[in-house]
């Protein structure tokens, strides 16, 4: 809900679009074979509904604008707390969207993302990012001048990167 990745594999290139809840953090830049394009979510809005139709209007107009025919989205974690309902909706409006814009779209859960990506189903977001060091050797944190406390954007674009690659290497084995 505040920093949601968009991630892009085309021409042997990630793309990677993301929002960011922190002002001060960098919002374009390049590492190896990884562009990072951010945003930060200044949207203005009078209740949540509002609030998730300007995020999912950024996702359509990012999918729209990299000609992007089929989604692939990270499904619920069941085991979440926390402002679950929030996300739900935002979630359904989001996959409602891409239905009425005729975008098809498919969902991984959590914990098969997690297991491609560590072997682990029941990976930690430290994990994740430990092994987003070791398979790209990008330091996402060090890039984005975050803490090692601080968790957004920095997870919403490990776990782009390993749906990405997920899809990837299922197409390849088909």
């Amino acid at each position: 809900m505040t920093s949601p990745c968009l991630a892009i594999w085309r021409d042997n290139r990630y793309k990677f679009h993301f929002l960011t809840p922190t002002k001060k953090m960098p919002t374009h830049f390049n590492q190896d074979n990884m562009t990072f394009i951010g945003r930060y979510n200044d949207f203005e809005y009078i209740d949540n509904i509002d609030r998730f139709d300007q995020i999912t209007s950024w996702c359509l107009s990012i999918i729209d604008e990299n000609n992007v025919g089929n989604v692939i989205l990270e499904d619920y974690s069941y085991a979440s707390t926390g402002k679950v309902f929030q996300i739900g909706e935002n979630f359904g409006l989001l996959k409602y969207k891409l239905r009425c814009s005729k975008i098809p779209y498919k969902t991984v859960p959590p914990t098969v993302l997690k297991k491609f990506a560590t072997g682990k189903g029941n990976a930690s977001k430290l994990d994740l990012q430990t092994q987003f060091i070791t398979d790209t050797g990008v330091h996402i944190k060090r890039l984005l001048d975050m803490t090692e406390s601080q968790w957004n954007p920095s997870s919403d674009i490990v776990d782009s990167y390993y749906l990405v690659n997920y899809v990837r290497e299922q197409n390849e084995n088909r």
